[in-house]
């Protein structure tokens, strides 16, 4: 269980989060979603630990984030960083095999077999021997998600174990540079991970890919949380005018088990710099 009670955080002079609570349950894919400087990503790096000065309360399964030790927080969360620079020539079997530095002295002898398997399902085994800084930007995407996926298992087999409880894994913006195919692939893994009882909690831009996998949204303004539910609920028309400062009209298909958000592209969109509409062509 994850508790976010009355966080806010200032970065520098900016208020960037302000009196934001959210509640996860293992199990649960969660995602996040907002305009640009919405405060989804540092949400999430708070979350991950990264920013431990902020005021209010974060618990992860009922403990204080302040007093899980960083050793047991990485052995228990996986973090997948919107922004990940990495110069040095490493493969990307090692890339993903740093997912497994968290458990050196525990679990060592199952770690090739468990990088190998998280290779295998992200479909980038064939490039183990090649350069990470030569692989395409959603290639290196795809081993970044082996390394977060090696980092979490216990075994070599998504299936083996039960997680409910015992692991988090933070995605922001998991998807960005891939094909449509491995975005699906991705997604599905995530989804995949939740029903082992992994409580997933990922940034994403896309509407129909948030609509077709999270269980529940979280809808982020200007550093406050707008809404939080399930799917029908939070993808509204006026939550996304709200939000997104756009029109939209959201569709049910009969052969689609979510909602479909479309743009209303003859629909008078506001500057938020300037006090003057701009007419959508």
């Amino acid at each position: 269980m994850l508790l976010v009670k009355n966080v806010s955080l200032t970065l520098g002079r900016s208020r960037i989060l302000e009196q934001v609570h959210v509640h996860a349950r293992p199990g649960e894919l969660c995602v996040l979603m907002g305009a640009n400087g919405a405060g989804k990503s540092t949400l999430l790096r708070t979350i991950a630990g990264e920013y431990m000065h902020y005021q209010g309360s974060i618990a992860l399964n009922g403990r204080e984030l302040h007093a899980i030790p960083a050793a047991e927080q990485a052995r228990q969360r996986a973090v997948l960083s919107q922004h990940l620079a990495l110069q040095l020539p490493f493969t990307a079997a090692e890339v993903a095999g740093m997912g497994r530095y968290v458990y050196r002295g525990e679990a060592g002898a199952q770690d090739k077999a468990i990088v190998t398997y998280a290779l295998r399902l992200l479909q980038v085994y064939d490039l183990k021997d090649r350069a990470y800084t030569t692989l395409s930007g959603g290639q290196q995407q795809r081993v970044q998600m082996a390394r977060v996926l090696a980092q979490l298992l216990e075994a070599p087999d998504l299936h083996a174990t039960d997680y409910t409880g015992r692991k988090m894994l933070l995605l922001d913006e998991p998807v960005t540079g891939m094909d449509i195919l491995h975005q699906q692939l991705s997604l599905q893994l995530a989804a995949q991970l939740a029903r082992r009882g992994v409580l997933v909690l990922a940034v994403l831009h896309d509407f129909q890919l948030a609509a077709a996998y999270a269980q529940r949204i979280i809808m982020l303004q200007q550093g406050r949380v707008q809404a939080q539910g399930p799917v029908d609920e939070v993808l509204t028309a006026a939550h996304i005018r709200d939000c997104f400062g756009v029109e939209v009209s959201v569709l049910h298909h009969p052969l689609c088990a979510y909602p479909m958000v479309v743009t209303n592209t003859a629909a008078t969109l506001f500057s938020s710099s300037a006090d003057k509409a701009i007419k959508v062509c």
